[in-house]
């Protein structure tokens, strides 16, 4: 399992719309196609393929409370992936706490969990920082 947290100097609302808007989330993430906000909602991160990845992550909106959480599963034809990813928000004092879980790992997949790990790390500490 991968868990990570990071505080943004930023309101609950301003993360959240990064986490659920298809523009705001290709700009920090992956480049995201499809995103909406309702249960059974499947839509795709899509970055350059290479031999040991197919480039795509198909998804599925699983659970959400606006500002709160949202939760989707996460799967790849190569590597062989289905997994579940968890956001959760916290505010206090005008800052807010997002926390990432992303769970579901089989077997031998320690690289593939290594590099989700290393990505989600950039993302949250740098990209997201970045455009709060």
């Amino acid at each position: 399992m991968i868990k990570l947290t990071k505080t943004y100097n930023a309101s609950k609302e301003a993360v959240w719309k990064h986490l659920v808007d298809d523009e705001l989330l290709s700009g920090w993430c992956m480049p995201c196609k499809g995103f909406a906000l309702e249960i059974g909602q499947k839509f795709d991160f899509n970055i350059k393929p290479n031999a040991f990845f197919s480039g795509i992550f198909n998804n599925t909106v699983t659970d959400f409370k606006e500002f709160a959480h949202l939760s989707y599963r996460c799967t790849s034809s190569k590597p062989k992936l289905y997994t579940i990813v968890k956001w959760e928000l916290n505010e206090t004092d005008g800052k807010t706490t997002l926390s990432l879980e992303h769970s579901g790992f089989r077997g031998s997949q320690f690289l593939t969990k290594a590099m989700l790990r290393s990505g989600w790390k950039k993302m949250m500490d740098k990209h997201l920082e970045a455009v709060l």
